[in-house]
């Protein structure tokens, strides 16, 4: 099954914990192109190992902004190319499906879902995406794109695989803790607040309820039991927060805008305090 037509791409930074299991996921179908953001742990050294290539970038805090697009692509020397993480595992159905719609000659991108584990547990369709996954280097133009998208197609819909959802996906392993969540949250919102237009409060509060209702509830969130609700929840946070800091950016409110406001209250209760106080001292000063 290896294939000369397609270099799979794997984004790492400190995984030396879940590198080796992801390059093993794809060396018996092709080249491994270990994308490296400087790691200051053993990845780099566990990814040569094992046979992988090694491009040492440095991103901005995501992989998919055009300046990374284009050195990945001057550096895969395959047709195709594959975008994946180390938090990831693509099945042997999955795989061999999309091997099969490259080989075919009609298509110049294939889409997979991507579906999730939390705690452990397989939240089956639950915060489900489909995504470009395997493309051809001029199929994807990435001039312009910001965090949480990937690019636009340049080739005709005719030209694009859409693997059955339900048959095969992408196995997505959320490892996060609630403490280590808040750590990618707070960073990921920076980025995306720069891009987004603040949502008003009632319209945020109706797509987070329809968001955990929906996937818990349609899409089977149910069936992780609590790790299905932490998803939606954490879900629901991550939309709460980055509304809130793009109203934050639109309205200029830092620490230092909240903290001046704050001191003109302050100052107006102190005000009045003051002048009670003396006029407490004069009637004492009287009598």
């Amino acid at each position: 099954m290896f294939s000369n037509q397609i270099t799979f791409v794997l984004f790492m930074f400190n995984e030396e914990a879940r590198v080796e299991r992801a390059i093993r996921n794809f060396l018996p179908f092709g080249r491994v192109l270990i994308v490296d953001n400087y790691s200051t742990d053993r990845t780099v050294e566990i990814a040569k190992s094992l046979g992988a290539d090694i491009l040492l970038h440095k991103n901005p805090g995501w992989v998919e902004d055009e300046h990374t697009a284009s050195v990945v692509k001057a550096t895969v020397g395959t047709p195709w190319l594959y975008w994946g993480f180390s938090d990831e595992i693509v099945d042997y159905a999955t795989m061999t499906a999309m091997l099969a719609a490259i080989d075919s000659g009609k298509y110049d991108i294939v889409n997979i879902a991507r579906k999730n584990y939390y705690y452990g547990k397989f939240c089956h369709d639950a915060y489900r995406n489909v995504q470009i996954r395997a493309f051809k280097k001029n199929a994807v133009d990435f001039t312009g794109n910001v965090i949480h998208q990937f690019g636009q197609a340049t080739v005709p819909e005719t030209q694009i695989a859409y693997l059955d959802p339900d048959r095969y996906f992408v196995h997505h392993f959320i490892s996060n803790t609630a403490k280590s969540y808040m750590g990618s949250l707070d960073r990921y919102t920076d980025i995306e607040a720069a891009h987004a237009r603040p949502i008003a409060p009632f319209k945020m509060l109706l797509r987070m309820a329809r968001g955990f209702l929906g996937h818990y509830f349609l899409k089977g969130g149910y069936k992780a039991g609590r790790a299905g609700i932490y998803l939606g929840l954490q879900t629901s946070l991550y939309l709460l927060s980055l509304s809130m800091k793009a109203y934050e950016r639109e309205a200029n409110l830092t620490t230092r805008t909240i903290e001046g406001r704050n001191d003109e209250i302050r100052d107006t209760l102190l005000v009045e305090i003051n002048a009670h106080a003396g006029q407490q001292q004069d009637g004492a000063a009287q009598v």
